[in-house]
């Protein structure tokens, strides 16, 4: 999917098919607001002010290069466990033993669509969390771009959570639906607070 042209990959999100869909877009847009933290990242780097924080810097860095690179796989896996999907209701059902199979087939591919939107919003709390400690690093001329890319990872966390929350829903293990559930609110909880921070912090700079 990353591979398309940007035209071919909004076509496919526009499509009426049921992927590339929020899952999907909710990691294409974490990968974005990653690619920002990196660009205010090394466009900090080298800067006499941040002299003392150069060690910093390079390390957050190279953290969030590798969370991009992570992220950059996670809107195909998110269409695959989807498809996986489609093909369970796909099943026959005209025999017990076909409606037995098919309610398997639909719960596993269930689980699987509601651990891979999970994972992308793990994925964005640890971008989050990778550049905290530098954030008073980036001057004024590029905070636009950090509150830029922290509006664009909040977004992903919660297209990605709902994307949980919706898949959950079609449990029937309702212990495992609730669990996960409640893990993923409390990282998206955390996400928010750290795209308040920033935004705070970068309303006062730009006041």
């Amino acid at each position: 999917m990353i591979q398309q042209p940007f035209e071919q990959l909004i076509a496919s999100l526009a499509a009426k098919t049921p992927t590339p869909g929020g899952g999907a877009a909710a990691a294409l847009t974490g990968c974005m607001g990653t690619a920002l933290f990196l660009m205010v990242v090394r466009f900090s780097r080298g800067k006499k002010a941040n002299v003392a924080r150069e060690g910093d810097l390079a390390r957050v860095e190279a953290l969030l290069d590798g969370h991009l690179q992570r992220l950059l796989p996670m809107a195909e896996r998110d269409c695959r466990s989807f498809d996986l999907v489609s093909a369970a209701y796909g099943m026959p059902k005209d025999t017990d033993q076909q409606k037995t199979l098919r309610d398997k087939a639909i719960q596993e591919a269930m689980h699987g669509a509601m651990v891979v939107p999970e994972e992308t919003l793990c994925m964005v709390r640890d971008v989050f969390v990778a550049m905290e400690g530098v954030v008073d690093c980036v001057g004024k001329a590029i905070v636009s771009d950090l509150a830029s890319g922290a509006s664009l990872l909040l977004a992903a966390a919660e297209g990605a959570f709902l994307n949980v929350k919706i898949n959950a829903a079609y449990l029937t293990n309702r212990e495992l639906a609730d669990k996960t559930t409640a893990r993923a609110e409390q990282v998206r909880s955390e996400i928010r607070r750290h795209q308040t921070a920033i935004a705070t912090k970068v309303d006062a700079v730009l006041a």
